[in-house]
């Protein structure tokens, strides 16, 4: 029983220390607006910024793209231009260690790094290395 109850005590320790840096609404708008988040989803590159005006500006190895962000209660919403399809908002809770960005997405996590300001167009070229 003292085992369970250890354990238990381990898992939640874990779980607390890990929403200790997640970012609150404001920390979100404050240190990654204005910022290009760069990061590999399903075998591809990608760098995209968040521009002030709620406008992804985003790049990968063979073309640019577009699409929106906004902040809903603490989490960063995205959504990107497709096709003659409705525009469908995807909203993650994000911690930043450093310049390391988690993305918790119903308990899937997922990393990125943070640049400062207007690189998504140096970081693609630099991939491309």
């Amino acid at each position: 029983m003292r085992l369970l109850a250890a354990a238990a005590i381990a898992v939640l320790a874990t779980c607390a220390h890990a929403s200790d840096f997640e970012l609150t609404a404001d920390e979100i708008r404050t240190r990654m607006v204005g910022n290009t988040v760069v990061g590999i989803e399903d075998g591809e590159f990608y760098a995209e910024y968040l521009s002030p005006n709620g406008t992804i500006y985003g790049r990968t190895k063979h073309e640019a793209y577009q699409g929106y962000w906004r902040i809903v209660g603490n989490k960063l919403c995205l959504a990107y231009d497709e096709d003659n399809k409705k525009i469908s908002w995807s909203c993650v809770f994000v911690a930043l260690s450093g310049d390391k960005i988690i993305w918790n997405d119903n308990n899937e996590t997922s990393y990125a790094r943070l640049l400062p300001g207007r690189a998504e167009k140096t970081a693609a070229q630099a991939s491309n290395r």
